[in-house]
């Protein structure tokens, strides 16, 4: 329970179905105690929560866990020029990682959360699909999830959409019904990256160096590869005629390359890391439709093995396919599973 209107409503449905429900809090690390989510006010609201339920809570701190396993993940993946996601991360690795085995360890059944997503299960097994409501679909976000951990995990809002989520909130007069969805990133402050980077010494030095075009002429200089993302277009410091956009980053030159919109256009990369949610790889050539971030509508592509990794090809050049990101790959509604962005050929 985070404290939020999502895995309040989940809590309190669980209860309503019968279940014997615990409700449990995550005190994770954050660099500040005002971060924008799983904050000392987010634990009490979640508390409040269970109490107006009626179920017992528990807060459980995983702070050393998370700062390994998320933050650290997050500051290699920045020193090395790529844009992580610790939310998959965090997914993988805490929530359905060390919340599953305590909670299978005191006895209980399942782990619920409150994801937008759905589990079918079938003679085939589990099959992990998109959520009802395709505006808070979740299901980018849980591709590293397998079939012994999908048989233990409950998803009570697949079914729903956000505005029912609200009014049953509304209705039980749950304190959470109108709280914010939180968009920030957990464990850092809004405008607290410098900051944050530059505390820790494994992301330091945040060095200056030069920014290029295509051709290689300099045309600025950046602040720090950290501070920069594919696709980025404001505050990038360079002033030219038409509009540019950050479309590559080298780390072993420290440098930005920017071009103009087309730049950011490609149609093939590679995916390292690649998890496969029924367990098996699948016969390749394979044709698939991939998403390569979270708002991203997905589009066909074809995947072929390429030693470790896959070989991915749109049917049509993307926006924006950039180093770092999650792949993940569906069959109409069903997420197949996914990998993590590598090489981008521009």
């Amino acid at each position: 329970m985070s404290g939020g209107v999502d895995s309040s409503v989940s809590a309190l449905l669980l209860k309503r179905q019968g279940y014997a429900v615990k409700g449990v809090a995550l005190k994770l690390w954050a660099y500040h105690a005002e971060n924008p989510c799983c904050s000392t006010e987010d634990l009490h609201d979640a508390e409040k929560i269970a109490q107006q339920i009626g179920i017992d809570f528990e807060v459980i701190d995983m702070q050393e866990e998370f700062r390994q396993a998320v933050v650290g993940y997050y500051i290699a993946e920045m020193a090395e020029g790529r844009t992580p996601n610790p939310c998959i991360v965090c997914n993988d690795h805490i929530k359905f990682g060390l919340l599953l085995e305590y909670a299978l360890k005191n006895q209980y059944d399942f782990v619920a959360t409150g994801h937008y997503a759905h589990i079918h299960a079938d003679k085939d097994g589990f099959h992990l699909k998109k959520a009802l409501d395709r505006s808070k679909d979740q299901s980018y976000f849980l591709f590293m999830l397998d079939q012994k951990r999908l048989s233990r995990v409950l998803f009570p809002l697949g079914d729903l959409d956000k505005d029912t989520v609200r009014d049953i909130a509304r209705n039980a007069e749950l304190i959470t019904c109108n709280k914010r969805d939180s968009q920030e990133l957990c464990f850092l402050p809004a405008g607290g990256f410098k900051e944050f980077s530059s505390t820790f010494s494994t992301m330091a030095p945040l060095r200056e160096g030069t920014i290029v075009n295509r051709e290689g002429t300099v045309m600025g200089t950046h602040r720090g590869l950290q501070f920069y993302t594919i696709g980025q277009r404001k505050g990038i410091g360079v002033y030219t005629n038409e509009p540019v956009y950050v479309i590559d980053k080298n780390v072993s030159a420290n440098s930005i390359t920017v071009d103009t919109g087309d730049g950011l256009m490609s149609d093939t990369f590679t995916a390292g890391n690649v998890h496969w949610i029924a367990g098996r790889e699948p016969v390749f050539p394979l044709y698939a439709n991939v998403r390569i971030r979270y708002r991203h509508t997905e589009q066909r592509a074809l995947m072929k093995k390429k030693d470790t990794m896959l070989l991915i090809k749109f049917d049509s050049p993307q926006r924006a396919i950039t180093p770092g990101q999650a792949a993940v790959f569906y069959h109409d509604d069903e997420i197949l599973g996914g990998g993590w962005i590598g090489e981008v050929k521009r």
